[in-house]
């Protein structure tokens, strides 16, 4: 089973075990529904709060959920006081591939980008997505080539057309946004 990072717990909320998840997804009221499952990959300890990584990904229940400001409130069955929700701090929730809606149009899930070739109409092949962040205003691209390096804003203004098929991004940059790439690509 291929699990997608869907949201991340920024600390528990209140005193009744709510956790404030910030979504990765575009579509959270529908995979943080009330009886959902998100997969985890931390046990946690008996004692205190320290946690350690799990090999195996474990399934929990969302009991409850609502938006709440940019992010979302999220209990889990098993989690019922800010003592324990405390614990949840940092840790990622994922739902299976199989689980997302597909993408549509110019769309592609996060996960996909690594490795997509990205090419604009004057300098032909700029390089691939080595990574990605997110600002405020959404997604940037790292974008790494032989000639070129550039961070692309992931948004109309710059993207034309995505092909996840082919794993191609054909961009529209402004004059001076492309840097000569001092190093080669790896």
């Amino acid at each position: 089973m291929q699990l997608v990072l869907v949201g991340r717990v920024r600390k528990a909320f209140g005193l009744k075990g709510e956790l404030l998840v910030q979504p990765a997804t575009s579509e959270p009221g529908v995979l943080f529904a009330p009886g959902r499952r998100v997969f985890v990959t931390v046990e946690f300890a008996d004692q205190g709060s320290a946690s350690r990584a799990s090999s195996e990904p474990r399934s929990c229940l969302i009991e409850a959920s609502r938006p709440f400001k940019e992010a979302w409130l999220v209990k889990l069955g098993g989690v019922s006081d800010k003592t324990e929700a405390d614990k949840w701090r940092g840790v990622q929730f994922m739902v299976p591939f199989e689980e997302l809606t597909p993408p549509a149009g110019n769309e592609v899930y996060e996960h996909e980008l690594v490795g997509m070739l990205v090419r604009d109409e004057p300098h032909g092949e700029l390089g691939v997505v080595v990574g990605w962040y997110e600002v405020p205003q959404g997604l940037v691209l790292e974008v790494r080539g032989a000639e070129w390096r550039v961070d692309v804003p992931f948004n109309e203004a710059f993207v034309e057309k995505v092909d996840r098929d082919a794993r191609t991004i054909s961009v529209r940059l402004p004059d001076g946004l492309l840097e000569k790439n001092d190093q080669p690509a790896s």
